[in-house]
């Protein structure tokens, strides 16, 4: 037998919220399963790279 266990995640979202992600993905969970497997398949990057990311994605946003 192995080690291997199913995880749960619990998220608390206000209506609006709900309403809105609904609109955006029909099948919310499905969805957010995709994202995490998605994440999850991508190589990990140190923090130090991470970071530099993270700030240079946010001044092209600006």
């Amino acid at each position: 037998m192995g080690n291997e266990r199913d995880r749960v995640i619990s998220i608390s979202l206000s209506e609006a919220e709900w309403q809105a992600l609904v609109a955006r993905h029909p099948q919310p969970v499905h969805w957010l399963r995709e994202q995490i497997r998605e994440d999850v398949r991508t190589p990990v990057q140190d923090a130090t790279s991470a970071a530099w990311r993270d700030s240079s994605a946010s001044v092209r946003a600006s």
